[in-house]
């Protein structure tokens, strides 16, 4: 389904539910106008007319605000007011159709002086009327659905589910030479397992370049293991490309459902995180002071019921030794806070700061010295100011852009449709092929 699609159902479902999902927002907040700002030069247009209104549009930051019985009444709908309840209706000959506005709960309605402003697309929710913004024109469209063309059926998305080796070409991308080790530690998973031991239960992951990732896995991580928990998952982080191979490329691992920071780094390389994950898995996963704090925690977690068996102990034991035996993995001397100091090195060398928290280190060709800068991204931006950014902004303030785009592709459907389409564009005119048939490819999952 389109952007438009889902925002125009997105809007339908707002206006019949009555605001049952919105914050709570004080009669303080509600009466206060000091953050909102006149704006002369916007025009309010209505069915083709102008607003019958002498009252300018205010703005709050990216938000526009009209008025709003002036607004609902040039739209055919009659507004009544009681103490923190707005009841709007219309009629026609045939049916009646009433939302309920509870201002306690409100959050985008403002007053002013003893007027109510709306803003301009909750203004829409509410009176089943498309919205536009003419950038240009510095005009806001408001139009009336037309009964015959209104449609909440989903559309056909042009999407064909990937076969296993189309996942692993769109998953590796340049990186099609894969990783030696990792494919030298598959045979030998492979193997052991063949043999009856279980690998997983010592190593804490299968291996498997055959699956793409989830929605919110990071746009610039080749999957390659899974725990088999939550969807939680490991990758190379190729910082958009800049991997010179896979080898090198730190580990990321992918918790899904960690929707504030889905992914965090857990090893400089993979030869460094399967050296961790043989000693002990578990340290990928919880952070500890030094030995003892690790030795304790071991010593609880004994004492409630979790000693290993002889079997059990037999098993690490043959996977430990084939492991060693087929790879040449590190040895690491603190392993009980490996993890952390990763994530610290990692933090000094961001130039640009991501909501995901991974950053950006990379620095394009011939921009020594050049001022890196960020753009808020949310459902309000738009296209000019979009534009403009991407005009200025550096390599690495691009890649930022990017990855908080992705950050939050499946929260944001934005009000200028052409936002989507801009930042694509822009990826795709940077050689971020990889990056982008990986958003087509995981955005479907999960």
């Amino acid at each position: 389904m389109s952007m438009k699609g889902l925002k125009k159902i997105g809007f339908t479902v707002l206006s019949a539910v009555i605001l049952l999902g919105a914050a709570p927002v004080m009669d303080a907040t509600y009466a206060e106008g000091s953050k909102l700002e006149e704006s002369k030069d916007i025009a309010v247009i209505i069915n083709g007319k102008p607003l019958h209104s002498n009252k300018p549009v205010l703005l709050e930051g990216r938000k526009r605000f009209v008025p709003l019985r002036a607004a609902l009444e040039q739209l055919g709908w009659n507004v009544e007011w009681e103490p923190g309840l707005i009841t709007i209706t219309y009629r026609t000959q045939d049916e009646e159709e009433i939302h309920y506005v509870y201002l306690e709960e409100e959050e985008r309605i403002r007053n002013v002086n003893g007027t109510s402003y709306i803003e301009m697309f909750r203004l829409g929710e509410l009176s089943d009327t498309e919205v536009s913004w003419s950038d240009a024109e510095g005009e806001i469209i408001l139009t009336a659905f037309e009964e015959e063309n209104e449609s909440y059926e989903e559309e056909d998305e042009d999407f064909t589910e990937l076969s296993d080796e189309e996942t692993k070409q769109v998953n590796y991308g340049k990186y099609a030479e894969g990783s030696p080790t990792l494919d030298a530690f598959t045979d030998i998973y492979l193997k052991l397992e063949d043999d009856g031991y279980d690998p997983w239960s010592v190593i804490g992951f299968n291996p498997d370049e055959y699956r793409s990732g989830y929605f919110n896995t990071p746009l610039d991580v080749v999957t390659f293991g899974w725990t088999g928990w939550d969807g939680e998952h490991f990758g190379f982080l190729t910082d958009f490309g800049a991997a010179t191979n896979l080898e090198e490329a730190p580990i990321v691992m992918v918790s899904p459902m960690n929707f504030d920071q889905p992914a965090i780094v857990v090893a400089g390389n993979i030869r460094e995180f399967l050296r961790i994950a043989m000693m002990d898995f578990s340290l990928l996963y919880f952070n500890y002071g030094n030995e003892q704090e690790y030795l304790e925690e071991m010593g609880e977690l004994a004492s409630e019921g979790y000693a290993e068996t002889e079997k059990d102990r037999e098993n690490k034991r043959v996977v430990r030794e084939r492991i060693e035996e087929g790879l040449d993995l590190p040895s690491i001397k603190d392993p009980y806070t490996y993890s952390a100091n990763q994530r610290d090195q990692r933090a000094e060398h961001i130039i640009v700061e991501t909501e995901d928290g991974l950053g950006i280190i990379n620095k394009g060709p011939s921009e020594a010295g050049r001022k890196h800068s960020r753009i808020t991204l949310d459902e309000y931006i738009g296209e000019k100011e979009l534009t403009s950014f991407l005009q200025k902004a550096s390599y690495a303030s691009k890649l930022a852009l990017f990855r908080d785009f992705h950050f939050h592709l499946e929260d944001y459907y934005y009000y200028e449709e052409s936002i989507e389409e801009i930042i694509m564009d822009e990826m795709e005119r940077m050689g971020l092929h990889d990056e982008l048939a990986r958003i087509e490819a995981n955005r479907y999952r999960g």
